[in-house]
């Protein structure tokens, strides 16, 4: 008896050991992932392609589509330093591991894939969806490749009016920037950045409860979101709406992603402070005074 006992808690042990080790392999190749996206985007090719071949040799702990992601940004970085066997090699990965892509960037990314292996047909059928996702990139694409449509011109249209809207956000014209993000979102419902905008102001000319309703539309729109500013601008939304940690979890992201984004340690310092971590929030504090600094000498 004492030694079945023994052997059962030794599996136990051994079950549980397993179990925290595949945890860390996960961790590290999330960490892979968005350390490799990090590099591509700051032009450092060679570094993006050593972090992203890290993060592919850990396959099992990928999922299919942030497997194609990875071998996707290594084409990319393959293909921008003149290896173009190996950017082929990668790209025709992403269309073989992605049949069904989860959202409008995937769909992006098949279709660069598929443009480049020569099936144009069927990148024009994945930029299609990506741009109708509002995928802009894709819109872009599309328009590079003589398609025309009036609900891109109306995307397009929604882009420039959030642009404009920002300008006027940021000189102090708070009710002409709610017109033109009211515009942008009529013409594109599913625009998060429009909304997200317009509670920010809304929230400085009062209308407190409609801003609140604007910043949980602008979460509910982004699941997935793309960079850094993304992620601290869904971090403002949920801190908005009192959601602490879940701003926590997305300022920590955004920093992830730019270590030197004065804007996330900011609000994460402001953040820290309401939730009671005086040294953490003293902190970041530090660290965006720093940054301004180099960025305003």
């Amino acid at each position: 008896m004492q030694n079945r006992l023994r052997f059962f808690y030794i599996a136990i042990i051994a079950f549980l050991f397993t179990g925290n080790v595949a945890y860390a392999h996960n961790e590290e190749a999330q960490r892979l992932l968005s350390s490799g996206e990090a590099y591509c985007k700051s032009g450092k090719n060679t570094e993006a392609i050593a972090e992203l071949t890290k993060a592919i040799e850990l396959e099992p702990k990928l999922s299919p589509a942030d497997l194609s992601t990875a071998y996707y940004n290594r084409a990319v970085a393959r293909r921008t330093i003149g290896d173009s066997l190996g950017s082929k090699a990668d790209f025709e990965k992403v269309v073989d591991l992605d049949p069904t892509p989860r959202d409008a960037a995937a769909y992006h990314n098949r279709g660069i894939a598929k443009s480049t292996l020569g099936d144009k047909e069927g990148a024009l059928v994945d930029m299609k969806k990506a741009a109708l996702l509002g995928n802009i990139p894709a819109r872009e694409w599309l328009k590079n490749n003589g398609e025309k449509n009036p609900l891109y011109t109306a995307l397009d249209d929604a882009q420039n009016l959030l642009s404009s809207g920002k300008a006027k956000l940021a000189s102090g014209d708070h009710k002409g920037a709610i017109v033109d993000f009211t515009k942008a979102i009529e013409l594109d419902p599913k625009l998060a950045a429009a909304y997200f905008n317009r509670g920010i102001a809304k929230s400085l000319t009062g209308e407190n409860k409609s801003s609140r309703e604007d910043f949980a539309k602008s979460i509910k729109l982004d699941r997935t979101p793309k960079d850094a500013e993304a992620y601290c601008n869904r971090g403002i939304a949920k801190s908005a709406i009192n959601d602490k940690k879940g701003a926590l979890t997305d300022f920590n992201k955004a920093i992830d992603l730019d270590p030197k984004y004065r804007e996330a340690y900011s609000r994460r310092g402001k953040l820290k402070n309401e939730m009671g971590d005086k040294a953490g929030s003293l902190a970041d504090v530090k660290t965006a005074t720093e940054l301004s600094a180099i960025a305003h000498p």
